[in-house]
């Protein structure tokens, strides 16, 4: 996916790349989602701002850690130890 990025923003897929994503801003609009953030859609989960439930980055990371806490307890893998849970409204 980089190599495809590069190509149209040389040097994206440079050694000091860390993490590219996409960002959705869809303030306006809120899904209708289970407390651990699945949409109706069977083990579709929806993080960040996408949700519509977040509103900055400290919440959007957040999010994305609940939902991989929530993935791990289905696949019975544990959570890392010590690190309190997360929930959302």
């Amino acid at each position: 996916m980089l190599e495809a990025m590069d190509r149209l923003c040389p040097g994206v897929a440079s050694r000091h790349t860390l993490l590219y994503g996409v960002e959705l801003n869809f303030y306006s609009s809120r899904l209708q989602l289970s407390p651990c953030l699945e949409t109706q859609v069977a083990n579709l989960f929806t993080v960040g701002d996408g949700a519509g439930v977040t509103r900055g980055l400290v919440q959007a990371s957040a999010s994305g850690v609940a939902v991989a806490r929530e993935i791990l307890s289905r696949t019975g893998v544990p959570a890392v130890p010590g690190v309190e849970a997360l929930a959302f409204p």
